[in-house]
């Protein structure tokens, strides 16, 4: 399982969920925090998959632009600003 939240968040800036990971998804297997499964008489199921999406993004009208080429680079991106050593970030985070 991830150990962060695989959910894109943001709405001007895509960006991974910055929650750890605390289950995974019943359909599609993917680890989400809290905030992003919610139980059905299936299991834990996130939010996405509760929505019919086929990618894990929280604003459905967004994720109809997003391809799996772009959520591999929020994945990317995600995982640069996870570093420790922020002294050479250029941009702030706004979430």
């Amino acid at each position: 399982m991830a150990e962060q939240c695989e959910m894109i968040v943001g709405y001007l800036v895509p960006h991974r969920c910055g929650n750890p990971a605390l289950g995974k998804c019943v359909e599609c297997g993917r680890g989400f925090c809290e905030e992003h499964l919610t139980d059905s008489p299936k299991g834990r199921i996130c939010l996405a998959d509760l929505q019919g999406l086929d990618q894990p993004i929280a604003l459905p009208l967004t994720a109809a632009t997003f391809s799996q080429a772009d959520i591999d680079t929020f994945n990317r991106a995600s995982t640069f600003d996870s570093d420790d050593d922020r002294a050479g970030d250029m941009f702030a985070d706004l979430s």
